[in-house]
């Protein structure tokens, strides 16, 4: 049972935002780097707008949401994030909707099943992050356009290369982001058009 949890935290690792944070980063500068430029800029654009998202409803939820069985009281980041970052990286690389989809949807159901099983989310807030997540990479998929030109593959060796070894180091650390957002959202209460029973 130990080694089943051990397996269940080293995946939810690579989706916490200490991981996914820096590679959206990397991967949007490197982009640009190596001439990608429209592809860095929808890829950049996408991540921060799928972030700002997950942050407004994990706020709106902490402070608004259904806390008094905990159904839904914070949607999930590590599915969110996951999903989205490496989905995303996918969608790079693949013009076949239906693999980008099928991708995304099985790293929603890998990250949520991770913390649903840790127990540390509720399944309806790991099926909210992973729709955030999806609905991501299928934006960045159709902005993206099928008739772009396929990368080369040294750019797709170079991105994946970052990607690896920024995984590999940054694994296992934490960001903590949900403890600001707890704090933040009793602050922004007073702001927003509910009260949390």
């Amino acid at each position: 049972m130990k080694s089943f949890h051990l397996v269940l935290g080293t995946i939810s690792d690579f989706a916490d935002q200490a991981v996914v944070g820096p590679i959206e980063i990397t991967v949007f500068l490197v982009l640009l780097l190596l001439g990608r430029t429209r592809d860095g800029l929808v890829w950049g654009a996408v991540m921060l707008s799928g972030s700002l998202t997950l942050c407004v409803l994990k706020l709106w939820f902490e402070r608004c949401g259904v806390p008094v069985h905990r159904i839904l009281y914070s949607p999930s980041g590590h599915t969110f994030g996951g999903t989205m970052v490496y989905g995303g990286l996918f969608a790079l690389f693949c013009r076949r909707t239906w693999g980008v989809l099928t991708t995304a949807l099985m790293l929603a159901v890998l990250f949520g099943a991770s913390r649903i099983l840790s127990g540390v989310h509720t399944a309806p807030e790991a099926v909210l992050g992973g729709i955030v997540g999806v609905t991501a990479v299928g934006l960045l998929h159709c902005l993206l356009g099928r008739a772009r030109p396929q990368p080369s593959l040294y750019v797709m060796a170079v991105v994946l290369g970052c990607v690896v070894v920024l995984g590999g180091l940054l694994h296992g650390y934490r960001l903590g982001a949900e403890v600001w957002l707890e704090r933040e959202a009793l602050v922004l209460g007073d702001y927003l058009s509910c009260h949390r029973t």
